[in-house]
């Protein structure tokens, strides 16, 4: 039974064909600190960064609420034959769920606190978190820096012209991508993108799969200020994955820990 529609359903076979995606899988190893660290990922997907991670550490448990992303990264588990208590990914929503146990790390790469729309959503992942880490335990999250202020944001953003993001040839097929900026939330800063995918044998045009997403917006001191309002201490702040400073990379990447005080109240 599935939980909601699955956005992904048709487009989940063309994630992994994205050139853009970060470099970031160097990064979140080195955060291992032992082979015996487990390690909780939200939001999950195909298995981008759960698979490589499983190899240095003790126990990975991926959730993502697209079906057909987790049966995508299940055939990866099983293709490099990846026991399942070694890796485990399954479908599930991040802003509402209980594994019964905690884990050293948690991990969302990618911008999936993003993908978040509301506020009841956002609240939801948190006190997940807060639920799911272990005493001594971190998360990291990370959102895009917006390339403008504001103001700017709202007055530049939205264009319904579509823009080639990338294209490759397969076995023969030419396939691409291109986003158009279809509409924004202007008053909370959520971006409505639509992601475009088409194969081509030849000139012929054999499939095309439309990804409406989320993306909402968070700024430099807005992003560190949700996370110690949901009752987190931050521990370390990056501005991208190469050493980039925060608030002056692409990126924004935080790591934090559930407070020493644990009488502190949160939403």
């Amino acid at each position: 039974m599935k939980l909601t529609i699955d956005i992904r359903d048709n487009s989940a076979k063309y994630y992994d064909l994205n050139p853009h995606r970060p470099d970031d899988i160097s990064f979140y190893k080195s955060l291992l600190t032992s082979p015996d660290v487990s390690v909780l990922e939200l939001g999950c997907g195909t298995g981008r960064v759960l698979l490589p991670l499983s190899e240095s550490c003790t126990y990975i448990h991926g959730l993502d609420l697209s079906e057909a992303m987790i049966e995508l990264s299940n055939k990866r588990l099983l293709e490099t034959k990846i026991p399942s208590n070694k890796a485990l990914a399954e479908v599930g929503d991040i802003t509402n769920f209980d594994l019964g146990r905690t884990f050293d790390l948690i991990i969302a790469p990618y911008r999936v606190l993003q993908n978040l729309e509301t506020d009841e959503q956002v609240d939801g992942l948190f006190s997940c978190i807060h639920r799911h880490l272990a005493i001594g335990g971190s998360c990291i999250l990370n959102v895009f820096k917006p390339f403008r202020d504001a103001d700017g944001l709202r007055a530049e953003w939205v264009n319904n012209t579509e823009n080639l993001a990338w294209e490759r040839v397969i076995d023969g097929q030419r396939i691409t991508c291109h986003d158009k900026r279809a509409r924004m939330d202007a008053t909370n800063l959520i971006l409505y993108p639509e992601l475009i995918y088409r194969t081509y044998s030849e000139d012929e045009l054999k499939d095309e799969t439309v990804l409406k997403v989320v993306m909402r917006c968070y700024y430099p001191d807005q992003f560190k200020r949700l996370i110690v309002d949901h009752g987190f201490e931050i521990m370390n702040t990056w501005g991208g994955y190469a050493e980039e400073i925060y608030g002056e990379g692409p990126e924004l990447v935080v790591q934090f820990s559930n407070m020493t005080d644990q009488t502190q109240t949160y939403r």
